[in-house]
């Protein structure tokens, strides 16, 4: 179907069923922006309607609100607000109130658009949509990263309430939801998982050679060697091969690895593959019980590194021959093997790309291009990619899409110049790390690398892989860290879903984890909804947050940021040019009231504006705190406050 269309044929087609008897369902009040007026019943903060008319009335709104939004294809980082949204966990919810949690599907999901639009989100920030495993699942719905195919949605994207439309498949269904962000101004960018791929991917029946296999009887504790010579969570830089390689765990592990079944015993392979076609058998259960083998779990790239492995993801093997800085290190009969080294494509490619692999995967670049009309990609684990790989695929999106938008999952600001120069404009960076550690010290160190980042990079306090900042220190934190995450050099803003509202389930614990291993629900794994109906969300104050920054962009510059002093526990930076000022307060203690006086930072007289108070959620409030007062200001436990004075004397 042609883009532009797929809203307009989803709208005549509900439309056809209004006289459809359809049982009402219920969805969180918060969601109602479009203010649907025939509410049949309210309750804890949810509302019951009819789901048919509420869409209606929804994409008429929709409809309604793009005559006040224009897209433009350029790309104003300075500008933006990100939001990351997994569909089927931000959608989530018990609709029927029959204790059963329906996943969030791709119609379901436009409900919450304007409300991210009233959060100043102009980039929509998609984890993994594609069609997952259905094999080896953690939790009890599987992870999104375990990617089956990359030319599939998953099928619980699409919403029941489409059956029969006609002419209209899912892919038309993604391409409707990029067609509504882009009436609201909002780009689109997508999770791109070229590195791994699910263990029982659809590859393996045409390309068994794409992936590593393991001996069966390997799969139980298998792990990644432990090298007692070399340090914990080391990179592996190539002075550290020899003794890698020369360890005895490295030899017992290189042992377990097979050939691929279509070289183990090409005839069985052969009607292996078609049993499976035949009697809709998973391929790889049987391969495991024909001919004893599997795909490798994949694992981290450190050594020594003590997170569990991955047992649902296996990693694609991008070149057909191992790097020749290692080739004399290992037997000459050792079958396709992954290790430290060997993950890291970026510092040891082979010397034989297995092409038809790296030309499928720029087809499945084009493929999500031309297909939804989507605006980006966050390359997963892209800095581990082969140069060549990478160059080529940002080559063809910039070719298809000029202002493209290219997230690196780089998880260090110091590699900001490495990520400008391969072709990224925005990265993870530092900022995930930081929150672990929220102290005067730290996030002045933070503060004074930002200005001359190459890049810009995600200002949050939390990630999809990382606890929440609720976890860390209740809302106050959560609250005052939005403050201070919206008004930094060179980083935009990022949100992720659910924090404004608060939640503190993860979705995911891989990096700064809090939990001390607990086995709690995560969204990644696990069928769980946001805490939609909590009685204090953070959407004013973020709405606030985003129109202050646009409304003072020209002065949220790096040449006109500095770092004042610190004031006890209470952490300061600052903009100044023309004489206005723009002072950010933050009291770092999460238990002791802390003083701030202004006129340390810069000497003024009477004038200051409050323009934001992580405490407080109306405009009023802001402003009338701060008539006719000077000097000295005493802020609450983790309270932020930005101040503004338009008439310092320079």
């Amino acid at each position: 179907m042609a883009r532009q269309e797929g809203l307009r044929h989803i709208y005549r087609f509900l439309a056809s069923r209004q006289r459809e008897e359809l049982p009402s369902i219920w969805i969180p009040a918060i969601w109602n922006e479009c203010r649907y007026p025939d509410i049949l019943n309210t309750k804890n903060n949810e509302i019951e309607v009819y789901p048919v008319p509420f869409f209606l009335h929804h994409l008429n709104y929709l409809f309604q609100l793009s005559q006040s939004h224009a897209f433009s294809e350029g790309r104003n980082l300075d500008r933006s607000v990100i939001y990351s949204s997994l569909v089927r966990y931000s959608a989530a919810w018990d609709y029927n109130h029959d204790g059963r949690i329906q996943s969030g599907t791709i119609l379901r999901f436009m409900i919450l658009l304007p409300m991210l639009k009233k959060m100043g989100v102009n980039i929509l920030y998609l984890l993994p949509v594609t069609r997952y495993s259905q094999m080896h699942w953690k939790g009890d719905v599987g992870s999104p990263y375990a990617v089956h195919t990359l030319f599939d949605l998953d099928p619980e994207l699409h919403d029941p309430l489409l059956d029969g439309i006609a002419e209209f498949t899912l892919h038309d269904e993604m391409a409707s939801l990029v067609e509504a962000c882009h009436l609201l101004g909002m780009k689109v960018v997508v999770d791109f998982i070229p590195r791994v791929t699910a263990r029982d991917s659809e590859i393996i029946e045409e390309h068994p050679d794409w992936v590593y296999w393991i001996g069966k009887e390997h799969l139980d504790g298998f792990r990644p060697p432990h090298i007692p010579e070399l340090g914990f969570f080391e990179e592996c830089k190539p002075d550290m091969l020899e003794t890698v390689y020369s360890s005895a765990e490295t030899s017992s592990f290189l042992g377990k690895f097979s050939p691929p079944p279509n070289e183990l015993n090409p005839l069985l392979w052969q009607c292996l593959k078609q049993r499976a076609r035949q009697s809709g058998e998973p391929l790889l259960s049987l391969i495991e019980d024909e001919l004893g083998i599997t795909t490798a779990p994949a694992h981290s790239d450190w050594i020594n590194d003590v997170q569990p492995i991955w047992t649902d993801i296996a990693f694609y093997r991008l070149f057909k021959d191992v790097s020749p800085q290692v080739r004399h290190l290992i037997p000459p009969d050792q079958p396709p093997y992954v290790l430290f080294d060997t993950i890291k494509c970026n510092i040891y490619p082979g010397n034989e790309p297995n092409r038809e692999l790296w030309d499928m995967l720029v087809e499945a670049i084009e493929f999500n291009l031309h297909t939804y009309g989507i605006d980006g990609f966050r390359i997963d684990i892209g800095h581990v990619l082969p140069v060549a790989l990478l160059e080529e695929m940002f080559r063809r999106i910039k070719e298809i899409r000029p202002n493209a938008i290219l997230i690196s999952e780089d998880l260090f600001n110091r590699n900001h110049r490495k990520a400008a120069s391969t072709g990224y404009n925005i990265m993870l960076g530092s900022g995930w790390n930081i929150m672990t550690d929220i102290s005067v010290e730290t996030l002045q160190a933070y503060l004074k690398e930002l200005p001359e980042l190459a890049i810009h990079v995600f200002a949050c306090s939390e990630t999809a892989d990382t606890p929440r900042i609720t976890s860390r220190g209740g809302i106050p934190l959560a609250r005052m860290m939005s403050v201070f995450n919206s008004f930094l050099p060179n980083a935009v803003p990022y949100l992720t879903t659910g924090i404004e509202v608060n939640e503190e389930q993860p979705l995911n614990c891989g990096l700064g984890d809090n939990t001390g291993g607990a086995a709690i629900p995560r969204a990644f794994f696990n069928r769980i909804t946001i805490n939609w109906t909590h009685p204090q969300p953070m959407i004013p104050l973020l709405n606030r947050l985003y129109s202050c920054k646009y409304q003072l962009d020209y002065l949220v510059q790096p040449p006109n940021f500095f770092i004042p002093d610190a004031q006890g526990e209470v952490l300061l930076y600052a903009y100044l040019t023309g004489g206005e000022l723009l002072v950010g307060c933050f009291n770092l203690s999460p238990d002791l009231p802390q003083t701030v006086n202004l006129d340390a930072v810069y000497p003024a007289s009477k004038g200051w504006t409050i323009l934001i108070d992580s405490l407080a959620d109306s405009e009023s409030a802001w402003l009338s705190s701060a008539a006719g007062r000077q000097g000295d200001w005493l802020l609450q436990p983790y309270q932020g406050m930005v101040f503004y004075h338009p008439h310092i004397k320079i």
